[in-house]
């Protein structure tokens, strides 16, 4: 009899042990799943439009699969699977430095890749739309008047959106108006939740605009995302921003 219950408890321990490395070989396999990016892959992301101010939503098919899949990228450089763990991850690489995150992951190729805009990334998500208020997209395109500032807020020193050696924006980016950048810091109130970003961390630097009436914009409100309610002032420049027109970089 003693035995008979040695064997049976020796089975149900076997039988834990081999669970516990199924379910964390399982863990670990969902949540590893970011990587880094080839640069002339990371050249092709930069030409193509932001979903929001400091990412892109891509839709697109992983190199040896078959499957459309969502990602996040972060500047360009890391695209990071979204499976229920991308908000660890876009933490991780804020927290850690791009750069150490980059040379750590894994390469691949993303093919027939698409960018997700702001409607089309709202309504994957689900999330209702300001009923009171229209996204920059959904407003015409107007010319800036030469004298207004915009700001960018933004966790990396180096924002590949902000061309530091012509001084502009490149195309297809977003900002805020300095007016509500600057609203929002006397208020006090949550960048993450005024600006819909896909991160609670940390906002590093603003970068300060000021483009010339030959540069067009589209002005709006930041509709909810990520769970975060929105409704600060975005403004999309689907041709970037004149040689020049950077100004100046700031710690937030």
């Amino acid at each position: 009899m003693i035995g008979g219950l040695l064997i049976g408890g020796i089975r149900k321990c076997k039988l834990l042990i081999e669970n516990y490395f199924y379910f964390y070989s399982k863990y670990k396999i969902n949540i590893s799943r970011y990587f880094s990016l080839s640069s002339s892959q990371e050249s092709d992301l930069l030409n193509l439009p932001e979903t929001g101010m400091g990412y892109q939503i891509i839709d697109a098919i992983k190199s040896g699969t078959y499957q459309r899949e969502k990602f996040i990228i972060l500047n360009s450089e890391i695209a990071i699977e979204m499976n229920g763990y991308q908000d660890s991850h876009v933490r991780m690489v804020i927290n850690e430095g791009i750069s150490k995150v980059k040379a750590s992951a894994n390469l691949i190729t993303l093919n027939s890749l698409a960018v997700l805009n702001e409607r089309q990334f709202r309504n994957y998500l689900g999330e209702p739309q300001n009923n009171n208020e229209r996204g920059a997209l959904d407003n015409p395109v107007e010319s800036a008047d030469g004298n207004e500032m915009f700001a960018r807020l933004s966790a990396f020193d180096n924002d590949k959106r902000v061309d530091k050696i012509n001084k502009c924006l490149r195309p297809g980016s977003y900002t805020t108006t300095f007016e509500d950048y600057s609203f929002c810091k006397l208020s006090n109130d949550d960048p993450f939740e005024r600006y819909a970003l896909p991160n609670n961390d940390e906002i590093k630097f603003v970068f300060y605009f000021q483009p010339l009436i030959i540069d067009t914009l589209q002005r709006g409100t930041v509709q909810p995302a990520y769970g975060k309610r929105g409704n600060g002032k975005e403004v999309y420049f689907a041709n970037g921003t004149a040689k020049g027109t950077f100004t100046t970089q700031t710690p937030y």
